[in-house]
């Protein structure tokens, strides 16, 4: 009897365990459940749209305009990280940035004719630079929307030492009319970043890639829009052709970008105009599915533009789930288009239908008074519902993208060519953006003057400090700072690290610099033997540890290590104007004259 009771008791407590161990089991697959499918990411407050999951599906708040994608596309939502929520501040103009203080003033068109006010029917929002592109890769110049870097993985590294793994040729196309000039444009050049994407296997099956880049586990597709007139596609690692190339006849000198949401879809600004029909210069629309042009952005001639010169140096910002272009001209006008894409992956088919565009245009004092040239050059930052562009005028401009205003105005100084590097700050609910000018109007009988890299708020425009040069420049190169700063991670945390040049009888000098980011205090700098025209590129292994590439005119491309040290470097025979490009342990870099490199670090 005893031994039964103890079987039956035993076994009371055995049930009794279980049913406790279901009761636990239950309450936390409910918990998940629920934080996995609310669709909410607590780390964005009041001010941001909701984050959208990893799906090709745009979100929107109006279903009736919402891009047309098959269901098919649509993927499992992948569970991540969630980052804390932020109290952002009011963006208010300082009393150094009021846009009166320049004279500075602006115009739209809206539907094609001159408005007072706009307001949109969909509020942007852009998302955070690590949420930014859904695909694996740089999709833009410089990474991203907030133009951190233009890096992607870790690399696997022993001695920092680079080998030249391939070279492509590239070739020449004849200038155009733009400024009554004659020659021909060559290879890659300033800005010239490549992109580089690692596509799913569903995209790769429906692009006309060759069959053995589609075959291909983990293909990195490098794209290289080039000056020659073409666009090249190379698998990254070997530097094999993926597909063939596209010929256009016309330069493209700046960056190219991907569209943010990993779809196959590349835009890409012209360089140069042309009377020859079809050759005006415009920002192309190329579906990557087939190889043709989906639509046109800023044709010229285009009446509202107040610079006859339209050219295309800036890499285009995409708002994804409003699918939303925002395309920056040389022309002076920044456009906004919604593009009424149209995309099934399941069945290969991509379209647009882009609406007409709503134009901002600006005018200042020294425009108007002074002779500078209107235009933008640089690519625009994105953060939150504002755009930040740098300009020939060297007047920094905030613009809220849900209103077309103004926001803040700050003078930079002189023409602002490289793209400014943003940072977000969540203690402070602000951002800054690290940018340096060059010495082009202000430069003195002899060509000398200073120029300045500096740290801006994002949300009043005011200057939090400035380092200053004194530097000479030509009829033909500015001296100053050309590239666009790199912000520092891992071992480089607390740095921005960018690069700037000086022609004249010291010879075309270039020096990278490492500042404090809190204290403007040069850390260190490093002299190149020759001018910097491109960007530095920041590389991390898995602990964190860095190796900058710096390249200059002469072909030499050098590593440095985080204390600005020399570790090795190699020379590729021509004119670095490009910025290079990095995925995990491989490096493209375009030259003007003898074509495109893929190095590796070993």
């Amino acid at each position: 009897m005893t031994s039964r009771r103890k079987k039956y008791r035993d076994r009371q407590i055995f049930i009794l365990a279980a049913l406790i161990a279901v009761a636990v089991l239950a309450i936390v697959l409910t918990v998940v459940i629920v934080s996995c499918g609310n669709g909410k990411d607590p780390g964005y407050s009041a001010h941001n749209t909701p984050r959208p999951q990893v799906t090709d599906a745009p979100v929107t708040t109006d279903p009736a305009v919402t891009p047309e994608v098959s269901e098919n596309v649509t993927e499992s939502p992948t569970a991540e990280p969630t980052r804390p929520p932020i109290s952002y501040r009011e963006v208010s103009a300082h009393e150094s940035a009021r846009a009166s203080a320049y004279g500075f003033y602006t115009e739209l068109l809206v539907n094609g004719n001159v408005a007072s006010s706009y307001s949109a029917d969909q509020r942007v929002s852009f998302l955070h630079n690590d949420e930014y592109s859904q695909a694996e890769g740089v999709l833009s110049f410089r990474g991203s929307c907030f133009r951190q870097n233009a890096y992607f993985g870790t690399a696997v590294v022993e001695t920092g030492a680079l080998q030249q793994v391939w070279q492509h040729d590239t070739f020449s196309v004849g200038k155009g009319e733009g400024g009554k000039y004659t020659g021909v444009w060559t290879g890659t050049g300033w800005t010239g970043q490549a992109l580089c994407v690692r596509w799913d296997n569903e995209t790769k099956a429906i692009m006309n890639m060759y069959d053995s880049a589609k075959n291909k586990d983990g293909l990195i597709e490098v794209i290289c829009p080039c000056m020659d007139g073409n666009i090249y596609f190379y698998d990254m690692e070997t530097g094999e052709p993926t597909r063939n190339k596209l010929v256009f006849g016309v330069p493209f000198k700046g960056c190219g970008s991907v569209d943010p949401r990993g779809w196959p879809i590349l835009y890409i600004g012209q360089g140069d105009h042309y009377t020859t029909e079809g050759k005006a210069s415009k920002a192309y629309v190329i579906s990557l599915i087939n190889g043709k042009v989906l639509a046109t952005v800023g044709a010229k001639p285009d009446s509202f533009a107040l610079r006859s010169w339209h050219a295309y140096d800036s890499a285009a910002i995409v708002d994804g789930p409003t699918d939303t272009l925002f395309y920056p001209g040389e022309n002076g006008i920044l456009y906004r288009v919604k593009l009424n894409t149209k995309y099934d992956r399941a069945a290969g088919t991509l379209t647009m239908d882009p609406s007409t565009p709503v134009k901002l245009r600006y005018q200042a004092s020294r425009s108007k008074n002074d002779g500078y040239w209107l235009g933008y050059e640089s690519s625009a930052v994105a953060w939150r519902n504002y755009l930040y562009l740098c300009d020939n005028t060297g007047l920094m401009q905030c613009v809220d993208v849900n209103t077309m205003k103004v926001m803040w105005v700050q003078d930079t100084w002189d023409d602002t060519n490289a793209t400014p590097c943003f940072e977000e700050d969540p203690e402070t609910g602000t951002g800054y953006l690290y940018v340096g000018n060059t010495l082009d109007n202000k430069a003195d009988a002899s060509g000398r003057g200073k120029v300045a890299f500096f740290k801006i708020d994002a949300c009043t425009g005011e200057v939090v400090w400035k380092k200053e040069y004194s530097v000479d420049t030509t009829s033909n190169v500015t001296g100053g700072f050309q590239g666009s700063a790199v912000l520092g991670h891992g071992e480089l945390e607390g740095l921005v690290i960018t690069t700037y040049s000086s022609v004249g009888s010291n010879g075309y000098a270039g020096y990278v610099v490492a500042y404090d980011k809190k204290t403007g205090n040069e850390v260190w700098t490093f002299r190149v033997s020759g001018y910097t025209w491109c960007s530095p590129l920041a590389m991390y292994d898995a602990s964190g540890k860095a190796y900058i590439i710096v390249c200059n005119c002469n072909g030499d491309v050098y590593v440095l290590n985080g204390r600005g040290e020399k570790i090795s470097s190699i020379n590729l025979g021509s004119n670095i104007e490009a910025s290079p490009v990095g995925f995990g342990n491989y490096i493209v870099i375009g030259t003007r004259v003898k074509g495109i490199f893929g190095l590796k670090i070993y």
